[in-house]
């Protein structure tokens, strides 16, 4: 299963991904968003 972490990306990412990929807009959130996608990845 492909996915994709992208910092600020652009709407091209879920052509490529589908629902598969989280953007991080904010840099200050990496870490939260970083442990619930292991979270999510690992359930």
């Amino acid at each position: 299963m492909p996915s994709c972490c992208a910092v600020n990306a652009d709407e091209y990412v879920s052509d490529i991904f589908g629902r598969q990929y989280t953007v991080i807009n904010h840099v200050d959130r990496l870490p939260e968003k970083l442990s619930k996608l292991f979270m999510a990845l690992t359930e």
